[in-house]
């Protein structure tokens, strides 16, 4: 792990990947990647909030039961942390029962698929997750200055 990396605490991943605590828990029970980032002490990257995000999507959008993916999530999570935040753009994660891979979007038609497949775009995610880390604030306009400004020298 680079010294630059972000990390958040639990709360702050499960905030941002809008995620609920009973659902980090229970994923916990399935996936050994998150269950050795227990307690409060728990640091997570940007990768794993992907990871989180993608995870919420296969089990509440699309019904999956953790207890059958656990599997496929915990190398979904291992592919995740091997790639660079900037690289998850144009990335579809394609989940089966017992496999997990990361494919550049146009990649992806040259893969043979063997077993039925949940594909989940990354770059919604990524956006959703990026927005919230850093919301845009409309700006004001910055007033007009009541006097010019005036170029100052160093105390000779």
């Amino acid at each position: 792990m680079s010294l630059t990396t972000i990390q958040f605490t639990q709360e702050q991943a499960r905030d941002i990947a809008e995620v609920s605590p009973g659902d980090v828990r229970a994923w916990r029970k399935a996936v050994p990647y998150l269950a050795a980032k227990p307690g409060k002490a728990a640091r997570f990257t940007f990768a794993d909030l992907v990871g989180l995000a993608i995870t919420s999507e296969l089990t509440n959008r699309f019904g999956a039961r953790i207890s059958d993916i656990g599997a496929s999530v915990d190398k979904l999570f291992h592919e995740l942390a091997d790639a660079r935040p900037a690289h998850l753009e144009g990335i579809v994660a394609l989940i089966g029962s017992a496999s997990a891979y990361l494919l550049p979007i146009g990649d992806f038609s040259a893969r043979q698929i063997s077993e039925p497949t949940l594909i989940v775009p990354c770059d919604p995610i990524v956006s959703q997750i990026s927005a919230r880390m850093m919301p845009s604030t409309p700006s004001a306009a910055q007033r007009e200055l009541p006097f010019p400004p005036q170029i100052l020298k160093a105390g000779r």
